[in-house]
């Protein structure tokens, strides 16, 4: 049994399972697309309904920081260019799921985008993996809905997937994953604020045994599993969350990219010795997203 929902049905733990190697290549969307042009996420318009207006010139800016940090640290950066009538592949943390495996290997699982506006951009996804000679997998028929790292959120070092189901992503996707990988645990979060729609803005890993997480998010169930999976859990406050603290990226178990103005957070980070890098995402937030989605791992 690989799939997991509740502590007592998971007999290891993180470091009893395979080891496997941190990916330290990003790959990010070009951003002239970008723009709000539909709700698919109660962060996309505000209390009247209205769209969010976005600074397309703003927007090239911050995605440019973010690209910048990732290389300021030696994480090798990579992008999509999804043309003109894909406004959301910025977010390439959703269109698939790159998964490294325990012989030191890589695939890729592409998604199938609960939206239909979104479905176009795995063709993209499939094209540049392709293009790197690395393999790429589709899911099942059979299964509705997968957002790939938007809830899928790999445990640093292990074969071990937290994995998120909710409104982007259905259960007979980690079925179909675990069907594939008979070792591979996951651990089940059904999420339950519509605020937290993905599993990436309530979770983030910064290593093996210490996370981010928010509580509201999460069931009485998964918070068991959170407890048992990190031995060090850091709370993220509300305020901090609905800033989209909790979309933060750790790839090198140091280095936590995070969106700015979340000092409680960052303050805590530093007593344990990691290092955060602030950065403003202020005009992709109002899309519902920050610097974890603007990034597949690979």
């Amino acid at each position: 049994m690989t799939l997991i929902t509740r502590l007592a049905d998971w007999p290891r733990r993180a470091a009893d399972l395979p080891v496997v190697v941190k990916p330290m290549r990003v790959l990010m969307g070009k951003p002239h697309a970008f723009d709000v042009v539909e709700v698919i996420n109660v962060h996309m318009a505000d209390a009247s309904g209205e769209l969010n207006p976005i600074d397309r010139n703003l927007a090239q800016s911050q995605w440019r920081a973010v690209a910048e940090a990732y290389n300021s640290i030696g994480v090798e950066v990579s992008t999509i260019d999804a043309g003109s009538t894909h406004q959301d592949a910025v977010f390439t943390a959703n269109p698939s799921m790159a998964l490294p495996l325990p012989n030191k290997g890589l695939e890729v699982w592409l998604g199938k985008m609960a939206h239909p506006s979104r479905r176009g951009e795995t063709a993209f996804h499939q094209c540049f993996f392709d293009e790197a000679d690395i393999t790429t997998r589709t899911m099942p028929a059979t299964v509705s809905r997968f957002e790939g790292c938007g809830d899928a959120i790999h445990h640093p070092g292990r074969f071990l997937l937290h994995a998120g189901t909710g409104p982007r992503t259905s259960a007979d996707a980690w079925h179909a994953l675990a069907d594939a990988h008979a070792d591979l645990d996951i651990l089940l979060y059904p999420l339950q604020d519509e605020r937290f729609y993905h599993l990436d803005t309530a979770l983030a890993p910064i290593t093996e045994s210490c996370a981010m997480f928010v509580r509201s998010a999460f069931d009485a169930n998964g918070l068991e599993l959170l407890h048992a999976a990190f031995s060090d859990l850091i709370e993220v406050t509300e305020s901090e969350a609905l800033h989209f603290a909790a979309n933060a990226h750790c790839p090198d178990g140091k280095h936590v990219l995070i969106q700015s103005g979340c000092s409680h957070i960052e303050a805590e980070l530093r007593s344990r010795g990691f290092t955060p890098i602030p950065l403003e995402t202020s005009e992709f937030i109002k899309s519902g997203g920050s610097v974890f989605c603007m990034k597949q791992s690979y």
